[in-house]
């Protein structure tokens, strides 16, 4: 048997939603410590703000809404 193929009409693989620590410190060039400090306090404002439920994934935040607070651009 050979490899499964993409369904037709399947582009490609979906991109990543979430940042973890790792992606907050390359992306910040701090310790992890911080980077899960950061992360903590971005989850805060969205849950407070109503744009995100407490069921997200714990230790990650929006791919989006990192790189938006942060100013930085991809």
């Amino acid at each position: 048997m050979s490899t499964l193929l993409p369904a037709p009409g399947v582009i490609a693989v979906p991109g990543k939603y979430y940042f973890g620590a790792d992606e907050v410190m390359g992306y910040l060039g701090c310790k992890e410590n911080k980077a899960y400090g950061i992360i903590r306090g971005l989850r805060k404002e969205l849950i407070d703000a109503g744009r995100l439920y407490p069921g997200v994934p714990q230790g990650k935040v929006p791919k989006k809404y990192f790189l938006e607070r942060c100013m930085i651009e991809e």
